[in-house]
């Protein structure tokens, strides 16, 4: 019977890694990018504070990336 519940959730689970976009394609990004927090009003510290990885060199901002931080965000309480 447990097999069956880990099979199910692994097939339900979903990945909230940041994304990025190289032309028309949508791949995983190495970490959020300045602009995304600052969007979703979470500074530097906070998101290291939370383990999330910062992509320095990436200038873009994803929608689904600052709207992810700002679930974040409210989780944890951030202001």
């Amino acid at each position: 019977m447990n097999n069956f519940f880990r099979d199910w959730f692994s097939r339900t689970r979903t990945e909230t890694a940041p994304r990025s976009t190289a032309g028309r394609e949508v791949a995983w990004a190495g970490g959020y990018s300045l602009l995304e927090l600052e969007r979703a009003g979470v500074t530097p510290e906070q998101a290291a504070a939370a383990g999330l990885a910062i992509d320095r060199e990436r200038g873009s901002a994803l929608g689904c990336n600052v709207l992810q931080l700002e679930k974040l965000r409210r989780i944890h309480g951030w202001r």
